[in-house]
């Protein structure tokens, strides 16, 4: 299945809002947020709701390359333009001709490349390496970074001109720290990409294993979170991911087990996962989430995962849920998860 911006807090609301907003546009977008965040998630989602969406997009990682080649792999080359140019090249203007050209990790950019990129967005116009030909540039570009460009600037490590035409619109990805309250959507919307991809069923977690996870930090963010998943879940045995696949696979999350003690009993876990959903739902209130959105919310979570793992058969997620049957059929047309 497609990656998707997967959210209900504040912060991912108004950022899906601004995409919305700035995809139908061609201006130019900056995108900052730590590794791991899903810059390239926006990117993704700027271009497929953008008037350029059937054309191509181009992903090019800057910090990869070395000058020379990137360059090159920009902006193409003539035959002879350098050792081992032993043919004209296409660079990646050109392939995105029509469409979008996301340059992440712009803030690794030498001071020569930040000339060259400059101008293309200064003139809409280039050259390939060692060419004389001026080529027209009909590309949107979108840029991303983990890096402070303005202390950058300050240091002049980063060209104050180049900074100010990127950042004519900048989108803020918040880290997965300051957004717990998603966790547990953003698990299990992960789970069920990982599951596609090996062409089995998805894996659930477990309550105390999503406590666990509710403690960690995530300096790694969502790429840290998908690596766990796909660790634990490869290894689990059955359908839910217990404490002890997360424990045994994934470094962080076995130091933080045993920070709390090796012989931390199960219901220990569940007494803490109650007293995180608690910190999280609240924190969702004080966010602006009215307490009756919230308690929806919940229900309508509740009753799809539910019926997820009862294939759909209403009589036994009623059971599952300890609810009456007709009252169930009515949620499940109400919250349309039929």
């Amino acid at each position: 299945p497609a990656r998707t911006l997967v959210g209900e807090a504040p912060a991912i609301k108004a950022l899906v809002h601004a995409i919305n907003k700035v995809a139908k546009t061609d201006a130019t977008v900056l995108i900052l947020g730590e590794s791991g965040t899903g810059k390239e998630l926006i990117a993704e989602a700027i271009h497929a709701a953008s008037p350029r969406a059937s054309g191509p997009l181009v992903k090019v990682n800057c910090a990869a390359l070395v000058e020379t080649l990137l360059l090159s792999e920009l902006f193409g080359h003539e035959r002879g333009a350098f050792t081992g140019a032993v043919g004209r090249r296409r660079g990646r203007f050109e392939i995105a001709e029509g469409g979008t050209l996301f340059l992440d990790e712009i803030g690794d950019i030498s001071p020569r490349t930040q000339v060259a990129l400059l101008r293309v967005l200064e003139q809409r116009t280039f050259e390939r390496v060692g060419g004389t030909t001026t080529l027209r540039a009909d590309v949107r570009i979108v840029c991303a970074t983990h890096r402070d460009l303005r202390a950058m600037v300050d240091r002049g490590e980063f060209r104050e001109d180049l900074y100010y035409r990127l950042r004519g619109i900048t989108l803020e990805v918040p880290p997965l720290r300051e957004r717990m309250a998603d966790l547990p959507r953003i698990a299990e919307a992960l789970l069920h990409r990982i599951a596609a991809e090996r062409d089995e069923s998805p894996k659930h977690l477990s309550t105390e294993a999503l406590a666990l996870l509710t403690r960690h930090r995530w300096p790694g963010n969502v790429r840290e979170l998908e690596n766990a998943l796909r660790a634990a879940s490869l290894f689990a045995n059955g359908d839910t991911i217990e404490v002890e696949d997360l424990v045994a696979n994934v470094d962080g999350l076995r130091r933080l087990y045993e920070s709390q003690g090796d012989d931390v009993p199960r219901s220990s876990l569940v007494a803490t996962s109650a007293a995180t959903a608690t910190e999280v739902a609240y924190s969702e209130v004080r966010q602006g989430t009215s307490l009756g959105e919230l308690k929806r919310r919940i229900e309508r979570d509740c009753i799809a995962r539910a019926l997820t793992e009862t294939n759909g058969n209403i009589t036994r997620a009623a059971m599952l849920l300890g609810m009456k049957r007709p009252r169930l059929s009515q949620l499940v047309k109400q919250y349309n998860l039929g």
